[in-house]
Parts: C-alpha cells; sequence; structure tokens
C-alpha cells in the first residue's frame, strides 16, 4: 500500500461504531495508534481494534487457539463423565480390577493343575484296573475344570442365551 491515509478521531469512531470518548481511550491504551496531532491511521485503526476485540474474546493474542482447547477440555470432561457413568452401571471396568481377576484365575488353575499328579499318586498306585485309573483321572480333571469355571465365573458377567449374538449365517 502507497502512503496510509488518517482520518480524524472522529471519522474513526464512526467507522468502528464507538464513541470519540472510548476511541480516545483505546488511544490512550495503545490500542488505536496515533498518526499526527489529531490524525489517526486508517488500516492500523481497524488493525488495532480487530486485535483488541480478538484478545478480549480469546484471552490474549497468543490464545486465539483458546476457543478450540476450551472445546477439548469440554468434550474431555464429557467423556471422563460418561465414563464415570458406564462404571458405575458396571458396563466399563478398570483394567487393574480386570489384571487382578484375571491373574487369580490363572493362579488358581494353575495351582489345581499343578497339584493333580500329589492328589491322585496315593489312590493311583494301589490300583490295577485302567478302567478304575482312567475315570478317577477323569474326575480330578473334571472337577479343575469346574473349579476353573467357577473361579472364571466371579468376575465375569453371566450371559443369557437370548443375549447371544444370532449366528451370521444360519443353516437351515
Amino acid at each position: 500500500m502507497a502512503d496510509s491515509q488518517t482520518y480524524s478521531i472522529e471519522t474513526i469512531s464512526k467507522l468502528l461504531m464507538l464513541s470519540e470518548r472510548r476511541c480516545q481511550q483505546l488511544v490512550n491504551d495503545g490500542v488505536i495508534p496515533k498518526q499526527d496531532r489529531g490524525q489517526y491511521d486508517l488500516v492500523k485503526s481497524v488493525q488495532g481494534y480487530v486485535k483488541f476485540l480478538r484478545e478480549r474474546a480469546f484471552g490474549g493474542v497468543g490464545n486465539t487457539d483458546m476457543h478450540s482447547e476450551k472445546t477439548r477440555l469440554v468434550i474431555a470432561q464429557a467423556n471422563i463423565a460418561e465414563m464415570n457413568d458406564a462404571e458405575m452401571r458396571s458396563d466399563l471396568v478398570r483394567t487393574e480390577d480386570v489384571r487382578r481377576a484375571i491373574f487369580t484365575a490363572a493362579r488358581s488353575i494353575r495351582n489345581s493343575i499343578q497339584t493333580i499328579s500329589d492328589r491322585l499318586s496315593v489312590s493311583i498306585a494301589g490300583m490295577n484296573d485302567h478302567h478304575d485309573i482312567h475315570e478317577l483321572m477323569d474326575n480330578e480333571i473334571n472337577q479343575v475344570l469346574e473349579d476353573m469355571g467357577k473361579d472364571w465365573g466371579a468376575f465375569l458377567p453371566e450371559v443369557k442365551i437370548d443375549e447371544q449374538e444370532p449366528e451370521k449365517n444360519p443353516v437351515s
């Protein structure tokens, strides 16, 4: 732009839709720069006022992104509230609770399997019939599996038959 045009405070105030007194306050605050005695650069005056309004709306020059940050914060707070609500309804569980429950159930299963031989060795030593030995081992293994079901069932929700998803390609 060649030479900038200067105007009186009356013209600037009409352009910015402010009173002359308010324009004088903005000049004193450094928002509207003064050019010559009683004259003000039109472009710099408008830019100064727009910058001033932007700072007021968003909390500062460097914070013109403040609106998007506030939006992000509100969304994050809503997500946290939804997760807390889901946790209260037991639709959501904490990872640490799941880890602890799985570890406890797995430890119980491991201990049960490792002690099968200890529980059966004395009984099997006095047996001669392989059918009786087989039945004794089957019973012990089934007992371990039943205990596993109880351990896992303690932290897994019970699934009702009508809640399960229908088969995708049912055979007619």
